[in-house]
């Protein structure tokens, strides 16, 4: 009989989605740890009324490779993190500091531009310049539509998801884009639009070309967010492992 081979990291990242799935934050909680490149004040976001603030943060993958992170905020989320001392958050959050949060993974489509924007929503927001390079998202959600396997020019599989979660700013869903990988890849192209989902991956940014005029070969250059999955399970193999 062949002993199976130890999987220590699928280990490691099946402890952290028990854990963050059902050790008291339940189905959607990320959790970051980046450097700031802008910051700016809002006041509605994608068309809703929203006084806060949007940011953008740098992490850094494991293979070097920085990805861009979308961060929003209320305005009254630092000050409650500090025992409600008030200061200027664009005076004290500047841009090269390294911000700690915690928050969910959430999307809202901007009717205007027709973009879907993929973002952190915190409620947990600090300056720690010492903190450790952090970028996790668990999501426990619905998968919205058939997944599309496919295979890049380099050999490499993948299935995209879209995953369905609650929309905390309107009560309602809102949409995850998310990636598998290879085996993961595998075993999502399996599943069905409707199946519940576990999964623990990264926030992601990736440049494409976008092809707007097909007959004079006009391209924009854009970027598309999304969760990076490193272990994604069904939710009844998820209850047979516990």
């Amino acid at each position: 009989m062949t002993k199976k081979k130890p999987d220590f990291l699928r280990d490691l990242d099946t402890a952290i989605m028990d854990e963050l799935t059902g050790g008291g934050i339940k189905e959607n909680a990320a959790g970051l740890v980046g450097t700031l490149t802008q910051i700016k004040e809002i006041k509605q976001l994608c068309g809703l009324p929203f006084c806060g603030y949007m940011a953008k943060l740098e992490t850094v993958r494991p293979s070097g490779v920085p990805d861009e992170v979308t961060v929003v905020f209320a305005e009254d989320v630092p000050y409650r993190d500090c025992n409600g001392i008030e200061f200027d958050v664009m005076q004290e959050f500047v841009e090269g500091s390294r911000l700690l949060l915690t928050g969910k993974a959430q999307t809202l489509k901007d009717f205007q531009s027709g973009r879907l924007l993929v973002y952190i929503l915190a409620d947990f927001v600090a300056v720690s310049e010492k903190a450790v390079e952090q970028d996790e998202v668990a999501v426990r959600g619905i998968i919205a539509n058939t997944p599309t396997h496919r295979e890049t020019p380099r050999g490499k599989r993948i299935t995209d998801i879209t995953v369905r979660v609650r929309n905390e700013l309107t009560g309602g869903s809102c949409y995850l884009p998310c990636i598998c990988w290879q085996e993961q890849a595998d075993e999502a192209a399996q599943w069905q639009q409707g199946d519940t989902v576990e999964l623990l991956g990264r926030y992601q940014s990736r440049q494409y070309e976008k092809v707007l005029d097909a007959a004079t070969g006009e391209r924009e250059q854009r970027t598309a967010y999304e969760v990076s999955v490193r272990l994604i399970r069904r939710k009844e193999e998820a209850e047979n492992e516990r």
